[in-house]
């Protein structure tokens, strides 16, 4: 047996019985060869003049050497050396080669013929002489070049043989119909011989072997058949077989059988040759398909289940056995519960198509973009104290709190409240719609996934496993891609696990993501960084500070790990005496001496207060008559000196340091998708409202433009959803580049920044 996977080697068979003296390779030319491969689905090449078969080059120089096999054949007289190969259907695998040399002995005669002209009795059109060379090369006068004219000039004029093609003997197994000469007895012309044996007559006759043995006109095989009855009855056999073909050529095989019985008294029949069998070409029922990506294996097992419902179920038989189908034009593949689900368009032959197969999109249900409340007026800041909570308009709701979404000391107003009419269970009959069936939905997912807050989209991810068994992330992922499947993977994750994911994605393959440590580190409160902490611990194993120590370095590397301890005053007060002692000493630090302390600078900013923070930034300018960012520039460099600008900038006005951070996202070419991703996601619940007041001002541009001249599609639509703008159209190139006039100085910084 081959191995798995492997090509049965084939086989070469005689299809005669065993001859006493004489090897299974010593036939004649009468004796049919069965070719033959254990493995199924293959076709079988071979070659008689001992040449490797070559499947994909038949007709090399013009004359066909290799043969495809269809049927048994017989071969010329001579020494034949046979080369078998089975090949798979397409060629991807092939067996080895069987080689088997025949002594084939012309009927009649014992000699070998050493004549190669051809090798075989009968073949194609463009089958032409061996490539063996023959023994003498004595030229033959008027030997045809072709097998075809061969066989046919050996034949009485009076008759042309008829057309038959592929390597078959054109034999005839009762010898009453046309025989091995092609042309019927009746049209010979036929004299009386010795003995009123009928016999040929006329030039170039040939006269067939056992008729000039036996004196009878029978054909071959039935000559065969009579050998084997006794001998004295082979007469008496012989001369009523003569008397019946006289009286009809248009007996049967069956009437001579019948006849043959009846003149051998009921002697013992030989037994029958068994059938050839070919494999079916209906695939195997298995219990269980393949799988393992070989779709192939797949359809034909969903094929040969289909043929076995259709035998064992009548009215499915009947329904689909009644229509006339065309062509496949749809095909959709789901899994249920406790099954899967396969849904097949078919065209309706003769119909003409009026519209492609697409399933329509539904408007969302639960789509509603709720009113956003018109922002109250500001509240004066005091140098001290508290300051008042705002207070939002009256007929509003008020926003549910979020505990990762802490208010801090400015005002804050989100663009993304929570939905008033929310129902989880209306959610994910919505998302399951627009993901079910052909095609997707985005519109829905947008409608759903752009209006929901962070606790509400947490809820219907859990309530659609509750449904319907299966995780919503991975069916998003599984029906959206790009940019806008990174936004709504953003918006499935609670906000301290999206930060906490954002760090491990920094940090993750070669080099770092130093804007992501630094933008997500400096801007986040104390309770804030505790959660992003205790949750990396839990999501990757790992420890946040170690694994920032191993990716960084320096006073950078101190920066954030100060960061890290999350001890920062959060108190609204401030004493004037302290701020001025503490704007001595930066000043002391890096500006009056050669050479900067980095570390006062890091005691200082990362420990104070905000509130703190701004009185020594006021008395700072005094002493140093610079503003504290200009003297961070000139003292600092790299990556230290890009933390300490964001902590300072923080503490300035935070809405403003993300309305930068937006701006150089997307100025000139290209955009950085994950930094506008992680700052829309982030800050959409929270102060995204100033965030934009603060980028119009500063670019005289809304952020809607400005979004909508660098991305587009879904992504675009969704982003904007998140931002509250959902109307902004792309504006004029030339706005994107206009540099802001109330801040020029910070276009300079930027530049430099990128030059370093």
């Amino acid at each position: 047996m081959p191995c798995a996977g492997a090509i049965g080697t084939p086989s070469v068979v005689p299809l005669r019985a065993p001859i006493r003296g004489k090897t299974s390779n010593h036939i004649d030319t009468s004796t049919f060869i069965e070719l033959a491969t254990p493995t199924p689905f293959c076709k079988l090449y071979f070659t008689t003049d001992g040449t490797k078969p070559s499947p994909f080059h038949r007709s090399p120089l013009g004359k066909e050497s290799t043969f495809k096999y269809r049927g048994p054949f017989t071969l010329r007289p001579g020494k034949r050396t046979l080369k078998v190969i089975a090949v798979l259907r397409g060629g991807l695998q092939e067996s080895a080669i069987i080689t088997k040399t025949f002594h084939v002995d012309d009927v009649g005669s014992s000699d070998f013929s050493d004549d190669d002209s051809s090798t075989m009795i009968m073949t194609s059109d463009t089958d032409t002489s061996s490539t063996a060379k023959p023994k003498s090369k004595k030229k033959i006068a008027g030997k045809p070049k072709s097998s075809v004219v061969a066989w046919a000039a050996t034949r009485p004029q009076s008759a042309p043989p008829p057309e038959m093609e592929g390597p078959f003997t054109p034999t005839n197994y009762s010898g009453t119909q046309i025989n091995c000469w092609g042309v019927p007895p009746e049209n010979w012309p036929v004299t009386a011989g010795p003995g009123n044996v009928p016999v040929m007559a006329g030039p170039n006759v040939m006269v067939p072997p056992w008729a000039a043995q036996s004196g009878n006109q029978i054909g071959y095989y039935t000559q065969q058949m009579m050998n084997g009855i006794q001998a004295d009855r082979q007469q008496g056999v012989g001369a009523l077989l003569t008397q019946k073909l006289d009286e009809t050529r248009q007996q049967t095989v069956a009437d001579v059988r019948r006849a043959l019985e009846e003149t051998t008294l009921k002697s013992p029949a030989p037994a029958p040759v068994p059938a050839i069998e070919y494999p079916s070409k209906e695939p195997k029922l298995k219990p269980v398909s393949p799988g393992n990506g070989n779709w192939k294996a797949q359809l034909e097992h969903i094929y040969a289940h289909l043929l076995d419902l259709a035998k064992n179920n009548p009215g499915f038989k009947g329904t689909i056995a009644e229509p006339k189908l065309g062509k496949v034009i749809g095909a959709d593949f789901d899994e249920e519960d406790d099954s899967y689900l396969l849904t097949i368009a078919i065209a309706k032959y003769g119909v003409p198509k009026k519209k492609p197969v697409v399933v329509p999109k539904k408007k969302p249900e639960t789509v509603t973009i709720t009113p956003k409340p018109k922002k109250p007026p500001p509240v004066k800041k005091t140098e001290e104290g508290p300051k008042p909570k705002t207070q939002k308009p009256a007929g509003t709701k008020p926003k549910d709190p979020e505990p990762y979404f802490e208010t801090e000391e400015y005002e804050q107003d989100p663009t993304l409240y929570p939905y008033e009419d929310f129902n989880a269970e209306q959610d994910c009959e919505v998302l399951r719609k627009a993901m079910k069936g052909f095609g997707t939905d985005e519109a829905a997912i947008i409608g759903v996934w752009g209006y929901r807050s962070s606790s509400q989209r947490q809820e219907i991810i859990k309530m659609y496993k509750t449904m319907f068994g299966k995780d919503l992330i991975k069916e998003l992922k599984s029906e959206i891609s790009g940019n806008f499947w990174n936004t709504v993977h953003a918006l499935c994750l609670p906000a301290a696990d999206f930060d906490a994911n954002e760090l491990h994605k920094a940090m993750k393959g070669l080099g770092t993501d130093e804007d992501a440590l630094i933008e997500i580190l400096c801007t986040r409160t104390n309770a804030q960084i505790q959660t992003i902490v205790a949750n990396y611990k839990r999501m990757f194993s790992k420890d946040l500070e170690k694994a920032i120590t191993s990716e960084t370095s320096g006073h950078y590397k101190r920066l954030l790990v100060a960061l890290l301890q999350a001890n920062r005053d959060e108190s609204q007060t401030f004493d004037r005496t302290k701020a001025k002692q503490d704007a001595k000493d930066l000043y002391e630090a890096g500006e009056k001496k050669w050479g900067t302390d980095e570390s006062r600078f890091n005691v200082i900013l990362v420990s104070r207060s905000y509130a703190h923070l701004r009185a020594v930034f006021q008395e700072y300018k005094k002493i140093s008559k610079k503003d504290i960012e200009d003297a961070i520039k000139s003292e600092m460099s790299g990556d230290i000196k890009n933390g300490m600008l964001t902590i300072v900038r923080c503490i300035k006005h935070k809405p403003a340091q993300f309305a930068r951070q937006l701006y150089k996202t997307m100025k000139g070419l290209g955009t950085d998708d994950d930094t506008l991703i992680r700052i829309v996601v982030s800050r959409c619940e929270v102060d995204m409202v100033q965030i934009k007041e603060e980028f119009e001002k500063a670019y005289k541009q809304t952020l809607g433009q400005f979004v909508a001249d660098d991305i587009s599609g879904d992504y675009l639509k969704l982003i904007l959803a998140l931002i509250d703008d959902q109307g902004a159209k792309a504006g004029k190139k030339s706005k994107k580049s206009k540099k802001p006039e109330p801040e020029p100085e910070e276009e300079d910084e930027e530049e430099e920044d990128e030059d370093e």
